[in-house]
């Protein structure tokens, strides 16, 4: 019966791996080379499944009673009701079946800048870096610097963006054919500005309003960058996902600020990167109210009472630790009760 029905095979993200134009009523599917569609899987059966029409004039994908069936979804069943838009799952194999009156979706308007590509994008992002890398290096100078400061601090910074951005461009060629090595260099020059931007800024409003929170949690804001960078370059690169892509870079971030601060809790007991505002600006930033004598002494009075109630509980501490570590050492290995205690004291206050 003559009747135009394509047969696609796809990868598990569903994108197209080639498409098979039938003419001709049944289609039977399988690893033999009597097929009209072979596939080359090991866990199909060598006739595995046959396309044809029903009694009601339906197109219908039947199980050739084969080991492993036909699945669709969660479920497997002898046979289906062709639906073009569902993928139906052979062995390891995905297929999906279409007739020529298949509606196909409206087409996707094209919001790729194609003007943006080149140069343009190279030289504006080489002028941002270079002129956060150079007002940074000036803001971070105490002293009267050289040129040759600066020439190196620019070189090292211009360098890394360009080795950056140089095998992202050969990742992209790799896959899509397309360099687009300008792109990549202003992503990465974005990225790197943002960051300097960001070590600046965060450190000056802190200061100014006394948000010690701000100055304290700096590697995340920075870890979310880089995401923020990575997302641009693979969408540069081609990818097909993209909110599957912002899914797994976001999950990504996330699992990284979480190691970051229990890095931090494990070393410090604290979950943040700095314990106080460890940068000083002008007075003249300062936009919050000025801490009256009296409050501040009062202040400072509550913190000594805490400091010498710890070092009060200090000695104490130490010598429980010190006879835990006496009761711990064997009789033999140990000269002395008091010349131990002696050295266990001794390697305490070190």
């Amino acid at each position: 019966m003559s009747h135009i029905v394509f047969v696609e095979r796809l990868t598990p993200d569903g994108e197209v791996i080639d498409r098979t134009r039938c003419t001709q009523l049944p289609i039977r599917i399988g690893r033999a080379y009597d097929n009209d569609i072979i596939l080359d899987d090991q866990h199909t059966a060598a006739h595995h499944a046959l396309i044809e029409l029903n009694q009601l004039d339906e197109l219908v994908i039947t199980d050739l009673e084969s080991q492993n069936g036909i699945s669709l979804g969660k479920q497997r069943s002898d046979y289906f009701v062709v639906n073009g838009d569902a993928t139906y799952r052979l062995g390891h194999t995905r297929l999906r079946i279409r007739t020529a009156d298949y509606v196909v979706a409206a087409e996707v308007s094209d919001s790729t800048n194609y003007h943006w590509e080149g140069w343009l994008p190279a030289v504006l992002g080489g002028s941002l870096l270079v002129f956060v890398a150079l007002l940074d290096t000036w803001l971070r100078d105490l002293q009267q610097g050289t040129v040759s400061k600066y020439l190196l601090e620019l070189v090292g910074t211009f360098g890394f963006a360009l080795g950056w951005a140089g095998v992202w461009a050969l990742f992209s060629k790799l896959f899509n054919g397309h360099a687009r090595f300008g792109r990549h260099l202003f992503i990465v020059c974005a990225g790197l500005a943002m960051v300097e931007f960001w070590g600046f800024s965060s450190g000056a409003i802190a200061y100014a309003f006394s948000w010690e929170w701000l100055a304290r949690f700096t590697n995340q804001p920075i870890i979310l960058m880089f995401a923020v960078v990575l997302y641009f370059h693979l969408l540069t690169a081609g990818t097909k996902h993209p909110t599957r892509l912002r899914t797994y870079l976001a999950a990504l971030a996330l699992v990284a600020m979480g190691i970051n601060m229990a890095k931090e809790y494990q070393t410090s007991n604290y979950l943040s990167d700095e314990l106080y505002l460890s940068k000083l600006y002008p007075p003249a930033l300062r936009l919050t109210d000025d801490v009256s004598v009296e409050t501040f002494t009062a202040n400072i009075e509550s913190l000594k009472v805490k400091v010498d109630g710890e070092r009060k509980q200090k000695p104490q501490k130490d010598k429980n630790l010190i006879d835990k570590i006496i009761e711990d050492v064997p009789a033999d290995t140990a000269a002395t009760s008091s010349t131990a205690q002696s050295s266990v004291s001794s390697a305490i206050k070190e």
